[in-house]
């Protein structure tokens, strides 16, 4: 409480710098209250998956999502993937942006975060291929996974590693990504997920196959519950 009160302070006096239009954010983060209220947020959506729904089907699961239901028990997130949203991330992932992802963190904490009905135990971040990380010099899903961990005091967990070279997801078709991703992802022997609810972490959701394939993994070693948190949710 000290921290956040202190936060708001010094962008009161200093005056934060919002990232979208330059302008004074007088916010506790980078982003003035404007540019906040445009962004595109994730109004109805599927219970299970997130997807984007017709507003009369508010919260109910999608097709997909009835008909072969997904290992993992829900996916939080609070945005759609469509501007600027889709330019903060690939700023943030691919071009070094930390402060971009940081943003759209505390927005997910500000909205998501205040509506979780039961904490999860672990935090568990998406690992990417070891070539990849030194090419970006971090690994996205970590950096969000540290920021919420440190918020709710949930421990993170690394819990996967990614040990076979993949293509970029965004590049592929959704059959193309299931393909891509069988076996790029494996369990490392010893995380103490047995019997744990586990929220796995990642920065974008999009068919759901890279979500559901380290959902199967964390199940098959025994996690009781997985849950997926992300910053947003392709239409």
């Amino acid at each position: 409480m000290v921290n956040r009160f202190y936060n708001k302070l010094i962008y009161k006096v200093f005056n934060g710098r919002c990232w979208l239009c330059g302008s004074a954010s007088f916010m506790p983060i980078d982003l003035c209250q404007d540019c906040e209220a445009d962004l595109p947020w994730l109004e109805s959506h599927c219970a299970r998956c997130a997807l984007p729904l017709a507003s009369h089907e508010k919260y109910s699961e999608c097709g997909r999502c009835i008909s072969k239901p997904p290992v993992f028990s829900q996916c939080l997130t609070a945005l759609r993937y469509d501007f600027p949203v889709d330019r903060l991330i690939a700023g943030f992932k691919h071009r070094g942006k930390l402060g971009y992802g940081l943003v759209l963190a505390q927005l997910w904490l500000n909205t998501v975060g205040g509506d979780i009905d039961t904490a999860p135990d672990l935090l568990v971040p998406v690992p990417i291929h070891w070539r990849r990380r030194w090419q970006r010099g971090f690994n996205q899903a970590t950096v969000l996974a540290n920021h919420w961990s440190k918020a709710l005091e949930i421990p993170v967990c690394h819990a996967l590693t990614h040990p076979r070279a993949t293509a970029p997801q965004q590049e592929l078709s959704a059959a193309m990504r299931q393909k891509n991703i069988k076996h790029a992802f494996a369990f490392i022997p010893g995380s103490p997920i047995r019997g744990k609810h586990v929220a796995v972490v990642d920065d974008v959701v999009t068919t759901t196959a890279t979500a559901n394939t380290v959902a199967a993994i964390l199940a098959r070693n025994g996690a009781r519950q997985i849950d997926i948190w992300c910053l947003a949710r392709t239409p």
